[in-house]
């Protein structure tokens, strides 16, 4: 499957960079993404099939890393190259990076489906797709961490859409001041998810969970107060910094949350939580869209929003974890 998405991916690209029409610009891009998308769901599979649920915290955590400062760091990129060698250089360059991400997963990525080889007689018990979906859908913590990963990715993409219009045109920063922040903001993700695997030593997934979604709330909550009196760029810069930290907790343990209660199905669970996350990413984005104005306001107050319902769905996660313990030590 990965073979298959990166080569999807790979021609994509290199058919982009060939093209100019519009039209098969859109195509290509489709097949691009739905290709690219093969990565995201097998390499979570992947790491639910190998480790437990609480190392499986640690290793979502350098996945992170990368899942989360991608967003940041490509557009950044892709402005050296569309200004030194045009627009379709980028896409030479996604050529490339698909290459050599190819040849890094023959080289390096072992099989870790357990049921290839398995005579089809000994998998009759398996669940077929449609209940294996109605299987994920039913199980609340699945259901309460991909809501929670969901509004935390979407949180993250409306920041990165939106940053632009309010550093550049509404503070009126450079592009390279504007580039400076931008960096700076990442850092965050980058110190979330060191300092994750580090706290899950001392407190439990479930309240670190539940902890990041309240600060998430109130640092969000205190944006539009500071958006709306326009009080201090710093102290927006701050806010923003913040909430990124909360989101890059809140990463790794909804992903080891959502995946780990399954046994079968951990490609199609994975599947589904990567939908959910874009898809509540597109209706949030849109959202915004709708709200278009002279102002961050539309934004802030969507994250905001968003985060009261991740607190809502973090308390039933630590509310239901707390049950189960104390129902075993009875």
């Amino acid at each position: 499957m990965l073979y298959c998405g990166l080569l999807l991916f790979i021609i994509g690209a290199a058919a982009i960079y060939f093209t100019s029409d519009i039209y098969v610009l859109w195509a290509m891009r489709f097949l691009q993404a739905f290709g690219g998308s093969a990565g995201i769901v097998i390499g979570r599979a992947i790491i639910i099939d190998l480790y437990d649920k609480q190392k499986s915290v640690t290793i979502f955590s350098q996945q992170s890393q990368v899942s989360g400062i991608a967003p940041i760091v490509a557009p950044l990129i892709g402005s050296v190259f569309l200004k030194y060698w045009g627009w379709n250089s980028s896409f030479a360059f996604l050529c490339i990076m698909g290459l050599i991400t190819f040849f890094m997963v023959y080289r390096y990525v072992p099989e870790t489906n357990k049921r290839i080889g398995i005579p089809d007689h000994e998998l009759q018990d398996e669940k077929g797709l449609m209940e294996q979906l109605k299987m994920i859908i039913s199980n609340r913590d699945f259901i309460n961490s991909t809501m929670v990963g969901s509004i935390a990715f979407a949180s993250l993409i409306i920041y990165i859409s939106n940053a632009p219009f309010l550093f550049m045109e509404l503070h009126g920063f450079s592009s390279g001041t504007f580039s400076f922040i931008f960096a700076f903001n990442s850092l965050a993700l980058i110190t979330a998810a060191y300092i994750t695997p580090k706290i899950i030593r001392r407190i439990s997934n479930s309240s670190l969970l539940f902890i990041a979604t309240i600060v998430l709330l109130v640092v969000c909550t205190l944006h539009i107060l500071i958006a709306a009196e326009n009080l201090s760029v710093a102290l927006e810069i701050a806010m923003l910094y913040l909430s990124l930290l909360a989101i890059g907790i809140l990463f790794p343990i909804t992903s080891a949350h959502a995946l780990s209660p399954f046994k079968e199905g951990r490609g199609t669970a994975a599947a589904l939580l990567g939908f959910m996350q874009l898809m509540v990413t597109f209706l949030m984005s849109g959202l915004i869209g709708l709200l278009e104005a002279d102002s961050i306001i539309p934004m802030v107050v969507t994250r905001a929003g968003m985060a009261l319902i991740a607190v809502w769905f973090g308390y039933q996660i630590f509310k239901g974890k707390e049950a189960a313990v104390q129902q075993s030590v009875a």
